[in-house]
């Protein structure tokens, strides 16, 4: 592989940490061939690009001489991206946002975009709808929902669901009841022009994310349904919108994935083997849909990817364990052969983005650890090359890519937030740099890049700016900064260098320029902090350049050592003091990162009891010393130990007095004093009331460092009372409904406290003929309590209270056996109203 042209490779040294200037002294600085113009200032990131792997892939559109696009922005209420639509005709008089012609709050899909030939479609949320499908001509009037599908609230099209251009209208799912593209739909822009394709739902089918491809009047797209997820195709109406063929035939799904039109066929990956995915290729019917060749690979499910075309050729991504693969087609199995094969920090580890210009495929590789790496093939192993890294010596990622003048535009971003735009016709001595782009702004590096009226857009933003939409195009009169990527200044104070005139040099055309820095007025660069500092010229024609250089304040003054204590106070470990450790200093030095630390007395030496006089010295490479002194007094700052070997004591009453406690003897350790002196609030054996007593036990050293520990004292009253309950009891009543309970007392003693009798039912209840259980309760003062229980018998007797009322009043006359009679009467009809215990009518 060849070199760079010469001035190629001195801007690309100009963006290598720890270079030298660009350019040798003396030597005539170019002016770029590109010029730099903010057109507006945006709310977000202009959503230019399309899927993190397809760089050349864009989300606007163009219509009536304009582009369209939209301005993403993170929207909390929701958790998710929306846009704002936006337009410009490439002056800065003419970009503005277009939100106005949209209902208030409206969210914009921000991939949605797309256009046809004399509309715009997208899909946005309305404060009163989900997602729908709105429409525009590119005037306010024009701007309308097309048809609210169906209505609801969250109802319509999904976030984020495919919007396919099909002639002058587009195709796009509606999701169904459970929340999936259930529904196929076109619209033409109209109410009446949108219209339901087909409702999959009745084949129990739905659209999966595999992806669309148009090839002539047909649309390909991945569907799941009773065959599993399967290869679909429509030609706009019912009857044409059908499953091509069932490639993994019974339920199992074929998963189709990147499907890419190439010359008159359709190719994609289909995964119909455990091994992983095969290519296949399709002309839209079941018997020209054919596997071209296998890539088995077990366990590894999808593993080739990026179906690009390129002529009537397909190009592709296979990843083996040998590293990834770029593979083409002509869609035969012979004519399947890979074009390289590299480890996969040579080929963008993280992904791989294949983009067409001309004759050519470029492979941009995008690895987050290793930096963008960019490749040229002509489909022949011998014929592919890797283009040299614009930053030869550091990572550098490239953010966007797109086909302009007959090569492949590229941005460049180095570590430290330096943009380029680049441009290469595969050759590279046809590899340079055209112009610096936006930068200092690490969170929005250029990204995307999008060719209109024969200039490029990108969206960036800078030091001044979080968000711009910017204009480049060929200006040979741009200002152009002799920029070094990196640049050490001397220190002009104790932390750092206050601003100084570090402007690197710039050449202008014939306008004056005008230069400003992010460095603010009176900001101090910090010691031995690299920090990235970004320069904007700008002329009367409103062209603007950047540069951004690292810049390293350096001083020579003696090491600084702070959190240097006045003086400490430790406590003695044992009779002997103390082992001492030095506490962490920070110790900094502006010249040297080898700095000399003595300690006097050494670090781990043992202090004795009193006042020690402790000193540190730090001493750098050219001899500066800083030195740090302080008094560390070491004191017995230890306390006795606990005295108290036990925490509780529990006894149970004697009596209503309380009881007497017993507890351990009280004996405290102390490894400096021989002398502790232990006082109480009580003494073992004391007597103690019920309830909680708190015991507290302080023992005190000879140096005053004293120990307090509680011993919780807890006399309770445990034992229930004794209880006693009467014999069984029989009662007798002539009431047929019972009579009142009657019954001796129970009786009950407890040593502690009196106790109350309870009980159940108490005297007095009315009681049924039948048998009663009487319960009794006796329950202390602390709650303890007793139970015991006897039994009462009522009895039934009609004659009982006539024998005891009547005595012998009842006599042997006339009247007297009359009355028998009569009584003798009620006694049976009573016991036939009674019998089985059951009351009779």
């Amino acid at each position: 592989m060849g070199t760079f042209s010469g001035r190629a490779w001195l801007s690309a040294l100009a963006l290598v940490v720890g270079a030298a200037p660009a350019f040798a002294q003396g030597e005539p600085v170019q002016l770029d061939p590109m010029t730099v113009r903010r057109l507006s200032d945006l709310p977000g990131e202009a959503t230019f690009l399309g899927p993190p792997h397809h760089l050349g892939s864009r989300n606007s559109g163009e219509l009536n001489g304009r582009l369209y696009f939209l301005s993403d922005v993170y929207d909390p209420s929701s958790s998710i991206r929306v846009g704002e639509l936006w337009v410009t005709d490439g002056t800065p008089q003419g970009t503005r946002s277009l939100q106005e012609w949209l209902p208030p709050s409206t969210s914009i899909d921000p991939l949605s975009l797309r256009a046809t030939p004399h509309r715009l479609f997208f899909t946005a949320r309305t404060p009163g709808t989900g997602f729908q499908l709105w429409t525009s001509d590119g005037t306010r009037e024009g701007t309308h929902l097309t048809r609210e599908l169906p209505p609801g609230r969250i109802s319509g099209v999904g976030y984020q669901s495919p919007i396919i251009p099909f002639g002058d209208g587009v195709l796009f799912t509606v999701l169904g009841t459970g929340g999936v593209p259930e529904e196929l739909w076109k619209s033409d822009g109209s109410e009446a022009g949108t219209v339901r394709v087909k409702d999959l739902a009745a084949d129990s089918a739905y659209v999966t994310s595999g992806g669309f491809a148009r090839l002539g009047d047909t649309v390909f797209f991945s569907a799941s349904g009773p065959a599993g997820e399967e290869l679909w195709r429509t030609d706009g109406t019912e009857a044409g919108t059908l499953m091509v063929r069932d490639l993994n035939p019974g339920p199992g799904s074929a998963f189709p994935r990147d499907l890419t039109a190439v010359g008159g066929l359709l190719y994609f990956a289909a995964q119909t083997r455990q091994e992983g995915h095969s290519l296949w290729k399709s002309d839209g019917t079941a018997d020209g849909t054919v596997r071209v060749a296998d890539f088995p690979r077990e366990g590894a499910g999808n593993h080739i990817f990026q179906l690009t075309a390129l002529g009537d050729t397909v190009f592709f991504i296979s990843y083996a364990p040998e590293g990834i693969s770029l593979w083409r087609s002509d869609g035969t199995e012979a004519g399947t052969l890979p074009v390289m094969t590299k480890p996969a920090s040579l080929l963008g580890g993280t992904s791989q983005g294949l983009l067409p210009v001309g004759n050519r495929l470029y492979v941009v590789g995008q690895d987050s650890v290793a930096g963008g790496s960019l490749w040229v093939t002509d489909g022949t192993p011998e014929g592919t090359t890797r283009l040299p890294r614009p930053a030869p010596f550091e990572r550098a990622f490239i953010g966007g890519a797109t086909a302009w003048e007959g090569g492949l535009a590229f941005t460049v971003t180095t570590n430290e937030g330096a943009s380029e735009l680049w441009r290469t016709d595969g050759t590279d001595a046809g590899t340079s740099r055209l112009t610096r782009l936006p930068s200092g702004q690490p969170s929005a590096t250029a990204a995307g890049l999008v060719p209109f009226q024969g200039a490029l857009l990108t969206t960036a933003g800078d030091a001044w700016t979080t968000h711009a939409l910017w204009r480049m195009e060929r200006d040979d009169a741009a200002p152009t900064f002799v920029c070094p990527a990196t640049r050490d200044v001397p220190s002009n104070r104790p932390d750092g260098t206050a601003q100084l005139n570090i402007t690197p040099p710039l050449r202008t055309g014939p306008d004056r320029a005008w230069i400003r820095s992010s460095l603010q007025s009176g900001q101090v660069l910090p010691l031995h902090q690299p920090v990235p500092v970004t320069y904007q010229a700008g002329d009367d024609q409103g062209r603007i350049t950047y540069c951004t250089t690292v810049t390293t304040s350096r001083d020579l003054t003696a090491p600084a050592i702070s959190s240097c204590p006045e003086s400490l106070t430790v406590g003695a470990e044992s009779l002997r003091g103390i082992t001492f450790y030095y506490p962490k200093l920070g110790i900094t030095d502006e010249t040297s990162q080898d700095v000399l630390v003595t300690y006097s007395p050494q670090n781990g030496s043992t202090l004795p009891l009193g006042t020690t006089q402790m000193n540190v010295t730090a001493r750098d490479a050219s001899g500066n010393e800083s030195t740090c002194s302080f008094p560390v007094t070491v004191r017995d700052d230890q306390a006795p130990g606990r005295a108290c070997k036990v925490n509780e004591v529990r006894v149970e009453a004697e009596g209503p007095e309380g009881a007497h406690a017993f507890w351990p003897d009280l004996t405290p350790t102390d490894s400096l004093s021989s002398q502790v002196t232990v006082t109480s609030t009580h003494a073992s054996g004391d007597l103690f009331p019920l309830g909680l007593t708190r015991v507290e036990v302080v023992s005190t050293d000879e140096a005053g460092n004293s120990t307090t520990c509680d011993i919780q004292v807890r006399v309770r009253d445990s034992r229930p009372p004794q209880l006693t309950c009467p014999e069984d009891q029989t009662l007798t009543t002539a009431v047929m409904s019972g009579t009142r309970a009657e019954y001796p007392a129970a009786t009950a003693a407890d040593s502690v406290s009196e106790a109350e009798l309870l009980y159940s039912p108490v005297v007095g209840t009315p009681l049924a003929p039948g048998l009663h259980a009487v319960q009794v309760t006796a329950i202390d003062k602390a709650g303890n309590a007793a139970l015991c229980d006897f039994h009462v018998t009522v009895q039934y007797d009609p004659t009982s209270d006539m024998r005891t009322s009547m005595g012998c009043s009842v006599g042997s006359g006339p009247e007297s056996a009359m009355g028998w009679v009569a009584l003798v009467a009620l006694a049976w009809t009573l016991s036939r109203r009674l019998k089985d215990g059951k009351p009779r009518a």
